[in-house]
């Protein structure tokens, strides 16, 4: 990779930090093969980055979302330095179970007061698509990893966008707060390293959210890749915009 494509794969991994953009997940390779999890902001067709980790969302008044969805560019609009996904094949994922403070949990729940405190939830999370009976998975707050199911199949070009459904058990007000968890994505015989989703229901706690975000991406999440640091590029965090 020449001193161009470095510097424009650099740029795409930290574009996040100005725009702070609120959008969905992608899917790209590098050259070398690597599947990587980024962004994509579909409003304004833009790249927002190719570096994300952790994503938010909120859920309604009825505990559910379909944030964020799921895609992958084109072959006609891949940035230089990446690859599209190959096509006509499917996109999966799986549930992980992982550890904070010595506990294991597929689930993690913060009730948004005081410090930012994860400890598993006792509510559950339902993963689905239509037909749900069928395509289902359930987070119950267990130390136990989940099986997933074919998110969809990226098109002969590679294109890939859909969202799932995600709804919790329990929608009482004991059950406002932040919701955690993490997946891995499939693509063929490739696997992204595993992505860390922070929901927040009943509260209107932006502060609060910004903390959760941001405690998940410096507990959980590795530190920034050797690239930025060999290009002496600043370690930032991307912020959110509603």
């Amino acid at each position: 990779m020449n001193t161009k494509s470095i510097i424009t794969l650099a740029a795409l991994s930290i574009a996040s930090i100005a725009s702070a953009q609120h959008a969905d997940l992608l899917l790209i390779r590098d050259n070398a093969g690597n599947l990587l999890t980024g962004q994509y902001d579909f409003g304004t067709n833009q790249l927002v980055n190719t570096n994300t980790r952790v994503y938010e969302g909120e859920f309604d008044a009825f505990g559910t979302s379909d944030e964020p969805g799921f895609n992958a560019l084109s072959a006609s609009n891949i940035p230089s330095g990446f690859q599209a996904l190959s096509g006509s094949t499917p996109v999966s994922f799986d549930a992980n179970s992982f550890q904070i403070g010595g506990q294991s949990a597929n689930l993690y729940h913060w009730d948004g007061a005081g410090a930012v405190n994860f400890t598993a939830s006792s509510n559950a999370l339902t993963i689905s698509k239509s037909p749900s009976a069928i395509f289902s998975s359930l987070l119950d707050g267990s130390d136990s990893d989940v099986n997933g199911f074919d998110i969809d199949t990226t098109s002969s070009d590679g294109f890939l966008h859909k969202h799932m459904d995600a709804g919790l058990s329990s929608i009482s007000s004991n059950d406002y707060g932040f919701y955690l968890w993490s997946l891995t994505l499939n693509v063929g015989d490739a696997s992204t390293q595993p992505v860390f989703f922070v929901h927040g229901f009943g509260l209107e706690d932006e502060i609060a959210h910004e903390a959760a975000i941001d405690w998940v991406s410096a507990n959980l999440v590795p530190a920034p890749s050797t690239l930025a640091l060999l290009l002496g590029l600043p370690a930032m965090t991307a912020r959110r915009r509603r």
